[in-house]
């Protein structure tokens, strides 16, 4: 009854589980296999963690790294997916509730969780959903949530999969400010925050900057 959504689980939890098994931090490196003669691949990004998740042990944000290809539009290149997990009383990590099936968007952990701007910039572009995909189906023709950020020097990053966007074009935000919700819409299959960055050409490799978030949050805690 839910073989195509049963594929789509095991080809996330597939992704996840090789994601889960590699070093803790590294360094950006072009994907293996790659002949690049200009090496643009080590360029990285730090970003605020874009989707908000409360301090609970149980709980993590995976992320599951796009590869490269040069076909690909600037935001899929190197682009990350974000989707909040959940331990169970059985140890297992879960994207959705242990006591459903995972066929409902209400069930996944990620489903409307606050999304948070990734670094202190302005809104380029916003583009909301015209429609909301069932988890283990998408539409690609659909037209997806969207928000967009440039900071300062250029650096832009897309976030897709959006819904109840709360930021206009044009605004300034600050790293950490809510400015939708996780939603699953366009080319998606489930509840999860889609992050694509680059700068002029060059797709960035994403990276979560959490020694400035530690640093923030400490700063707060003494105030």
């Amino acid at each position: 009854m839910y073989s195509s959504l049963e594929s789509a689980v095991k080809a996330l939890f597939l992704a996840l589980t090789v994601l889960a098994v590699q070093p803790a931090t590294s360094l950006a490196q072009p994907q293996l296999g790659l002949d690049v003669k200009d090496d643009t691949l080590t360029s990285t990004v730090l970003i605020h963690t874009p989707v908000a998740i409360p301090e609970d042990r149980s709980v993590v944000l995976f992320t599951r790294e796009h590869t490269y290809r040069p076909k690909y539009r600037k935001g899929d290149q190197l682009a990350r997916d974000f989707i909040v997990m959940r331990m169970g009383d059985d140890r297992i990590m879960r994207p959705f509730q242990p006591e459903t099936s995972g066929e409902r968007n209400e069930d996944w952990y990620s489903w409307r969780e606050d999304v948070l701007a990734p670094f202190d910039g302005t809104v380029t572009r916003v583009q909301d959903p015209d429609s909301t995909n069932q988890p283990g189906s998408l539409n690609k023709e659909a037209r997806p949530g969207k928000i967009r950020f440039e900071d300062e020097d250029g650096v832009v990053i897309s976030f897709v999969h959006v819904r109840e966007i709360v930021v206009t074009e044009g605004q300034r935000v600050q790293a950490g400010e809510v400015v939708a919700k996780v939603g699953n819409n366009g080319s998606s299959i489930a509840p999860h925050l889609h992050v694509g960055a680059w700068k002029e050409n060059t797709p960035l490799q994403i990276q979560r900057h959490l020694y400035e978030e530690k640093r923030t949050n400490m700063d707060a805690a003494e105030q």
